[in-house]
């Protein structure tokens, strides 16, 4: 390190939803605030690509939602869950949601906090974060160009579901023995079907949804048991095949339609818990922090929220309002107070999900009162405001 390395305020490492919301809102209050991406923007990943009602107050506070709207994502009010035999189970969703690519909102996103002021770097690849709050973090990150430390006075995690950093730091979500695979492919053509739906089915070892984004184009999204993936042999393929086969009703949908340009895209291994939310002095935020069931249809509104809660508590950091050990407590404190009870919903549904003959006799004897309870039990709701780490 030399004299010449660079000290910011905050370094966020991931511009997904929560990296770029921590940065836009950090930089918004005159912080120098270095956001790393290991990707080139736009980029296609692997999510649901819904956005709840509830993406929409963060996406206020950020200054991002007319250009969020401007992008024409798909206005969905009402849904339908598919079981393995009958008819489907409809129900409506308590407010309108959007659907919209991530290849569209990540970008939107990370250009809305280079305005905010936020330095932006796309292909920096972290190697290793060591130090601390009360001696400065050292960001080391490969970059396009040369390999490069940098100094932080505080860092937002927001890498995502899983990154090599996890194995660094020996994160206990690990060691888990129940591990989950996702994936997601586009479909072209006639898509009138789903307009204004999406679409949920289940099948053997996992499950998916269908659901329209910007330009018409549908996105289907799915997660599988790491038994059935290895079962299903073939890759993605031949898990595709396997859920076509286990639920006719996700059959005739996608013959209706052809597949897009992109083929596959797979990650995981996933992790459905939360973790802890603070990691050696840093704040974790997004899947970062705890991977909520795709089903509930929460992920990327959770992310943003939790990356305006960790820039909110880094500011009160910034400012001495706290000291640093009073920092990852406090965050600690309002991050499980906020997303705690959601993540233990979601574990409990998830147990129906995957398990078709207990799923069908739940939504079978109580159809749309019992998907309407999840949706309540896995939102925003209930929860707290976004400056909930202020009342520490």
């Amino acid at each position: 390190m030399t004299a010449e390395s660079p000290i910011y305020d905050a370094v966020a490492v991931g511009a997904g939803p929560a990296g770029s919301a921590a940065a836009t809102l950090l930089a918004a209050a005159g912080k120098r605030v270095l956001l790393l991406e290991k990707d080139h923007f736009p980029r296609a990943k692997v999510c649901g690509e819904f956005l709840s009602t509830d993406a929409l107050p963060s996406l206020e506070r950020l200054g991002a939602r007319n250009a969020v709207e401007s992008a024409r994502p798909e206005r969905i009010d009402r849904g339908s869950l598919h079981l393995l035999t009958g008819p489907a189970v409809l129900f409506r969703l308590p407010a309108q949601a959007l659907g919209i690519s991530r290849y569209c909102l990540d970008d939107l996103l990370a250009k809305r906090a280079r305005e905010a002021g936020a330095e932006v770097r796309f292909g920096a690849r972290v190697l290793s974060i060591e130090g601390g709050l009360s001696e400065r973090f050292r960001i080391r990150c490969s970059g396009s160009h040369r390999d490069e430390e940098i100094r932080s006075r505080a860092v937002i995690g927001a890498w995502g579901r899983w990154d090599a950093l996890d194995r660094a730091f020996a994160r206990g979500f690990l060691s888990r023995r129940e591990r989950f695979f996702g994936w997601s492919r586009d479909y072209d053509g006639d898509t009138s079907q789903l307009a204004g739906e999406v679409r949920l089915y289940l099948f053997r070892g996992g499950y998916c949804g269908l659901s329209r984004v910007e330009g018409g184009a549908a996105n289907l999204a799915g997660v599988v048991s790491e038994k059935t993936h290895r079962r299903a042999g073939g890759g993605w393929t031949g898990v595709l095949e396997h859920a076509r086969q286990s639920n006719p009703h996700l059959d005739v949908d996608l013959s209706r339609m052809s597949p897009g340009p992109i083929g596959f895209l797979g990650t995981g291994p996933v992790f459905f818990t939360s973790k802890p939310p603070a990691e050696n002095g840093m704040l974790m935020a997004g899947d970062a922090a705890g991977v909520i069931d795709p089903f509930s249809g929460e992920g990327q509104s959770s992310a943003l929220a939790s990356g305006i809660l960790a820039a909110e508590t880094v500011l009160r950091l910034l400012a001495g309002d706290l000291s640093p050990r009073q920092h990852t407590r406090a965050y600690a404190k309002a991050w499980k107070k906020r997303f705690g009870k959601r993540f233990a919903w979601s574990a409990f549904f998830r147990r129906m999900v995957l398990s078709p003959g207990l799923g069908n006799l739940a939504a079978r004897v109580a159809g749309e009162r019992l998907i309407r309870f999840a949706i309540a039990a896995t939102s925003e709701t209930s929860e707290r405001p976004l400056d909930a780490a202020r009342s520490e």
